[in-house]
């Protein structure tokens, strides 16, 4: 447990009777997807959407109000500072106001964004509260799945049924996905976005869920709309993972991912380099490590004569 966890916890401990936080609700959630239609969350109207889509979707309401709730304690000032900002910042919701969706900037402000030597954050802070609680088992497993959930550079490789084949970049792990975004894409393009995994082995759903809206990235050396090349991606993975063997690449590449050069590394490569967007998805290009190659970056802006 972190220092922030521990000022947290027992800040909350002398205010269990204050009715900040509704202890007993907390402790007796449920977060398995037959018993979805028993919580409040039944209001929402969770069933239609595909199981295991719901389960993170009532996971990250559960999240979403703790956050909200804890945000005003002093131990999480740092914290609060930096979301805050950022929302200023980047302005969350769709295209055309911001390339930065609710979904992806609801993770990665709970689960990614940390301070700290021990990398706390928001997501780190409320599962050591939950399992201080001892709340239902369920609720917990899910939220760490979430907290240890992160960006990822992805290749579609096909359709199988309803779900589409994504090989990682790096990993080399081949993933089986539903999108709820509904965007069902093609072979070869590569992909930014977060994947949630199967949480419970006992309830086989057998695929994982793409929990943002895609982020495809484009090559606009070519065409507009035309794919990124997966030799580029490569490329820029060996220019910024500079180290050896197979499995320090696999960590730094999971590290990177996950927290950047920065704070503010992908959600600047968001805005940096959009270029248009659908309903389902949304056009990035460009790499993060070279300005010139991304549309909205202060040097391309410099190029045009815009600033």
């Amino acid at each position: 447990m972190g220092p922030i966890s521990k000022k947290v916890i027992d800040g909350l401990k002398k205010a269990k009777n204050q009715k900040i936080i509704d202890f007993k609700e907390l402790k007796e959630a449920k977060t398995y997807a037959q018993d979805l239609d028993k919580t409040v969350v039944s209001e929402d109207d969770l069933s239609k959407y595909d199981p295991l889509h719901a389960v993170y979707i009532y996971a990250q309401n559960k999240v979403s109000v703790l956050v909200e709730q804890l945000s005003d304690l002093p131990a999480l000032s740092k914290l609060t500072n930096i979301l805050e900002q950022a929302n200023d910042i980047y302005l969350p919701s769709f295209p055309p106001k911001s390339p930065h969706t609710l979904s992806y900037f609801t993770c990665w402000g709970c689960f990614d964004l940390c301070v700290g030597i021990k990398k706390e954050s928001f997501g780190t802070v409320i599962l050591d509260f939950l399992k201080n609680l001892k709340a239902e088992s369920g609720l917990i497993k899910i939220v760490e799945c979430m907290q240890n959930s992160r960006m990822g550079i992805f290749i579609h490789k096909g359709h199988l049924d309803r779900y589409i084949i994504l090989e990682e970049l790096v990993t080399g792990k081949e993933i089986k996905v539903i999108v709820p975004s509904g965007y069902q894409g093609k072979r070869d393009e590569i992909w930014f976005a977060r994947v949630m995994p199967e949480p419970f082995p006992e309830l086989n759903y057998g695929y994982s869920v793409v929990f943002t809206t895609p982020y495809i990235l484009i090559d606009l050396n070519g065409n507009l709309g035309s794919s990124a090349k997966r030799d580029d991606w490569e490329a820029f993975f060996d220019r910024n993972l500079k180290v050896a063997g197979k499995k320090d690449k696999i960590k730094a590449y999971e590290s990177f991912m996950k927290y950047g050069k920065n704070k503010h590394f992908w959600n600047e490569y968001i805005f940096e380099g959009f270029v248009n967007y659908q309903a389902d998805m949304i056009m990035l290009a460009g790499f993060p490590d070279k300005p010139l190659s991304m549309p909205h970056s202060e040097a391309s802006r410099r190029e045009r004569g815009e600033i």
